[in-house]
């Protein structure tokens, strides 16, 4: 991106957190947060090698921004 130094950009705020998958089902998944206990449901990634990783009781790293949360990686 090219602006002029005065120009002012927009940057999200990435929140990394930690939680526990719930149960998974085939357009949804339910998660934990490792912090506050809040659950929450959110769509499975879209990369096969990490759908194929996530069950019941799996910790996964996840990232919140812009309202809405992304499932990462999984951990361990």
């Amino acid at each position: 991106m090219i602006s002029p130094v005065d120009g002012k950009l927009e940057v999200p705020m990435i929140e990394k957190k930690t939680g526990q998958v719930l149960s998974v089902q085939p357009d949804l998944v339910q998660i934990m947060d490792m912090e506050s206990y809040e659950t929450f449901e959110t769509p499975p990634p879209a990369e096969d090698d990490l759908r194929s990783k996530l069950a019941s009781g799996v910790e996964i790293e996840y990232w919140e921004m812009l309202g809405k949360k992304k499932i990462v990686r999984t951990k361990g």
